[in-house]
This record gives C-alpha cells, sequence and structure tokens, in this order.
C-alpha cells in the first residue's frame, strides 16, 4: 500500500464523523424525517454559503469574529500563562488569585457583559475583553496545576548536577509545564469563538453571530446553516493550527510515541 493510501485512510479513520453527519443530515431531509424548513439540504446551505463568499459578506463577518477571537486569546495567553506560573511559585500570589480563579470559575461570566458594554460600548473592545476574561481562566488554572505538578526531586537532580537557575527554568521546569500550558490553551481557543459568537448575538452589527441572528429572523435558514458550519470550519482550522504549533514546541512527546 502506498504511502498517499495509508495517509488517506488514516485521515478518513480519524475524520469518518464529520463526513458520516453530512450524510445523515441529507437522508434526515431527503425522507422528510425533518422539514426543509428548518433543516435545509445541503446543497441550498451550499448555494447560500457560495453566494455570500462570492460577495464577501461572510468572509467580512467571518474576519471580524476571528479576528476578536484570536485577540481575546492571544492577551489571555500573554497574561495568564505568566500569572499562572508566578501564582504556583509565590506564595503570596497564589493565596491571593486562588480564590478568585477556582471558585469564580463556574460562575457564568456571560452576567458581567452588560458591565463589559457599559464600559466599553458594543463594539469589538467589549467582546475582545470579555473573551479575554473568559479565556483567561483555562489557561491560569492549567499553568498554575501544571508547574504545581513538577516533581520536586527533577529540580534536585537538576541543582546536583550543578544546574543554575537559569538553566532549570530552561530545561527542567519550561518542558514539564509546556503540555499543560498548551492544554489551556486548547480549552481557551474555541471558548474564544463561543464567546465571540455569543456576544455578537446579544448585540451588534458584523461578526457571524450578527450574520447569524440576522438571517433567522429573516427565516432564511440555508444561510443561517452556513454561518454555523462557517463557525464550525474556523473552529476546525485553528485547533489544528494550535495543535500543530504544540507538536512543533513539545517535540519529544512525538519522538518517545515513535519508540
Amino acid at each position: 500500500m502506498s504511502m498517499t493510501m495509508r495517509r488517506a485512510l488514516a485521515i478518513l479513520a480519524k475524520w469518518y464523523s464529520a463526513p458520516l453527519l453530512l450524510v445523515l443530515w441529507q437522508i434526515a431531509v431527503s425522507s422528510g424525517l425533518v422539514t426543509s424548513r428548518l433543516l435545509p439540504s445541503l446543497n441550498l446551505v451550499w448555494n447560500a454559503a457560495i453566494v455570500d463568499v462570492g460577495n464577501g459578506i461572510l468572509i467580512h463577518h467571518a474576519g471580524v469574529t476571528v479576528a476578536r477571537a484570536v485577540t481575546g486569546f492571544a492577551l489571555a495567553v500573554v497574561v495568564g500563562v505568566p500569572l499562572g506560573a508566578a501564582m504556583a511559585r509565590v506564595v503570596l500570589l497564589g493565596r491571593l488569585f486562588e480564590p478568585f480563579f477556582f471558585l469564580g470559575y463556574p460562575v457564568p461570566k456571560i452576567a458581567l457583559f452588560p458591565v463589559f458594554i457599559f464600559i466599553f460600548g458594543f463594539g469589538s473592545p467589549s467582546k475582545i475583553a470579555f473573551t479575554f476574561l473568559e479565556c483567561l481562566y483555562p489557561i491560569v488554572v492549567m499553568t498554575y496545576l501544571g508547574v504545581r505538578g513538577i516533581q520536586t526531586r527533577l529540580i534536585w537532580t537538576a541543582q546536583n548536577m550543578g544546574a543554575d537557575r537559569l538553566t532549570i527554568l530552561r530545561r527542567v521546569i519550561t518542558p514539564a509545564v509546556l503540555p499543560g500550558i498548551f492544554a489551556g490553551m486548547r480549552i481557551a481557543l474555541p471558548l474564544a469563538i463561543v464567546v465571540v459568537v455569543v456576544t455578537e448575538m446579544i448585540g451588534d452589527t458584523q461578526g457571524l453571530g450578527y450574520y447569524i441572528t440576522i438571517w433567522s429572523t429573516r427565516f432564511r435558514y440555508a444561510n443561517v446553516y452556513a454561518g454555523i458550519l462557517a463557525i464550525g470550519l474556523i473552529g476546525f482550522v485553528l485547533d489544528q493550527m494550535l495543535t500543530w504549533w504544540r507538536g512543533t514546541v513539545i517535540r519529544w512527546e512525538q519522538e518517545r510515541s515513535r519508540l
């Protein structure tokens, strides 16, 4: 069997559920199990997506949503990783922020969105700030737990071998905590997209959340599902990019899996 065929079969085995869902969708509509008014056929959704991609409407709204989500997510990474590490290493900071993050994590923060609107307005700043807050929690918590989970004997071993603090940070602590950091990032990234879309539905004039809302009020469900599929595609692409970045940074896990 050729290498290309093996790769194709591996991809199919990993992602077969996506085309299977589309097939079930089409069967449900064609058989009449679901009314086509609420669940249009894939052909109608595809045509609606092609039209709105061609005139630039769908691309514009998708670009706005992606820019907001990625900006809020990136700010959360820049702030959350150092904060989580500092909380784990500095007792005073841990006691100060740990109750805030661990007790406040399950609180539905959407209740605070009116406050963000009052402070930042209805535009992008309020969406980015709210996305930053939502993404900050998993990134800080996973970084904190990752640093706290480092085995002390690893640091002692490095010290006994003559390693200084910078070498221990670079060769021991950072490799040990990177899987936890990327786990938090992978949790936060789709959360960023969800938060942006939901807040765009609440009040905005652009973005995929607005795109879905405006077409649903006009009962153009083919366009609604085109927007929903666009969100899913964006989330998939961003997740794959993050997974690729993780693989390039944490190379030793791939090398270990080959053994």
